[in-house]
């Protein structure tokens, strides 16, 4: 049985009492607008109202569609496979036509330095355990434009008000969307990670060619590759039966290359490998859905050469997880299976290849633009969470030190796909 609970309006950071008891707390916000607390156990509710949200911002013309990261798809598939593990609360600002906006806040407690473990509340499907992460990138709010700054303020206030924890961290925001939520509350530590792309829209309006926008010395070599490599057969999964061998082979290579160099692979994990195979099931499996994934492989006689599994996010393409023939059996298989992936993503008429945050040179020679995504955190002002952030920097310099003086991915979080 659900409870709605009606109170005063509160100021900014009074308590949301009751939202730890399994009921559904709603007060009155501003004007028209009602602020909600849904738990966890609420979660058929939480993603019906999710729908409704999102069915009300497509109508929108003005409105560019719903972000992957944040959509019913994602959000779903992600608490199916990592919901019981991480605790979590939904977070609601409703008018009378319903809600206006919506949040999945979560709580996570043992990641820390030494001795010292933080808890820590994260917007979005982020906080899962260590090794784990779906590492969500184009993160933000889904939140009608208009009540953008009542939802911040209304979830500024109610994080404020658990005392609980430590840091409160944006995991993977889109910069313009950070720098909202930043407003509302100063003293964010901010890293910002360049997420090169490629523009296939002004591609297409240039002609149609994808190695015309890329550097000389780029195009050169890829020309080279191809010529060397002779003969390549494409293949972009059409069918659940066809998407699911292209992953099965994606995950093999992956996981091959990460144990040559001593690392255990993103798929060791069951929650994260469950994920992916659920995200997928669920791309393909309703003929009347948005297709949210892509699987491609490309194939030289009877040799892989790579295997993509791209996310789609309102027409653009993310390169979210990759399998690769073994090096040194092949000429450089990862530019090359992209290059054809890329080709076949212009003929389709997507608007952009998205290579996602990380330090390889492919991500830089394949691109033309770039944009910024965030990993913040407030952190309270105790003496135990600057110890912590003090230890978390000796960390990251040590880590810095060991690679050369490169910081590497270290504002990401571990287990990073790519």
């Amino acid at each position: 049985m659900t409870t709605s609970v009606t109170q005063p309006a509160p100021t900014r950071a009074s308590p949301a009492r009751g939202s730890d008891h399994g009921v559904i707390v709603a007060r009155p916000a501003e004007g028209n607008l009602r602020w909600s607390i849904l738990p966890a156990r609420e979660r058929s509710q939480a993603l019906e109202l999710w729908r409704t949200l999102e069915r009300r911002m497509e109508a929108d013309d003005a409105f560019a569609g719903v972000p992957l990261a944040v959509s019913s798809d994602w959000t779903e598939t992600w608490l199916t496979h990592y919901g019981a593990a991480v605790p979590h609360e939904f977070l609601m600002l409703a008018d009378s036509r319903g809600p206006v906006g919506l949040s999945l806040l979560t709580k996570q407690t043992g990641r820390g330095v030494g001795p010292f473990r933080e808890k820590s509340r994260h917007i979005g499907t982020a906080g899962e355990n260590h090794g784990e992460s779906v590492c969500v990138e184009h993160n933000q709010l889904l939140v009608v434009p208009q009540h953008r700054s009542a939802f911040q303020e209304r979830l500024v206030a109610h994080v404020l008000q658990d005392k609980s924890w430590e840091s409160f961290r944006l995991d993977g925001f889109a910069e313009e969307s950070a720098a909202a939520l930043q407003e509302e509350l100063p003293g964010f530590e901010r890293r910002y990670r360049e997420s090169p792309y490629y523009d296939l829209r002004a591609a297409r309006a240039g002609g149609g060619d994808v190695l015309e926008r890329l550097g000389r010395s780029t195009r050169q070599n890829v020309r080279r590759l191809l010529r060397k490599y002779g003969e390549i057969e494409t293949e972009w999964a059409e069918t659940t039966a066809e998407a699911k061998d292209v992953f099965a082979e994606l995950m093999e290579l992956h996981q091959a290359r990460w144990k040559r160099i001593g690392q255990p692979g993103a798929f060791r994990s069951r929650r994260f490998r469950g994920f992916q195979q659920s995200l997928i099931e669920r791309s393909f499996d309703d003929p009347e859905g948005e297709r949210r994934v892509v699987l491609f492989r490309a194939r030289h006689g009877d040799a892989t050469v790579g295997c993509l599994l791209l996310l789609c996010d309102r027409n653009r393409l993310l390169d979210y997880l990759s399998g690769f023939a073994d090096f040194e059996a092949m000429a450089s298989p990862g530019i090359v299976t992209h290059v054809l992936c890329m080709q076949e993503a212009l003929r389709r008429g997507y608007d952009a290849y998205d290579f996602l945050v990380g330090e390889k040179r492919h991500k830089a020679n394949l691109s033309t633009d770039s944009s910024r995504l965030v990993w913040a955190a407030w952190n309270r002002p105790t003496l135990r969470s600057r110890t912590i952030g003090m230890l978390r920097k000796v960390k990251r310099r040590w880590t810095e030190i060991r690679r050369g003086g490169h910081s590497g991915s270290t504002a990401v979080p571990d287990g990073m796909p790519d």
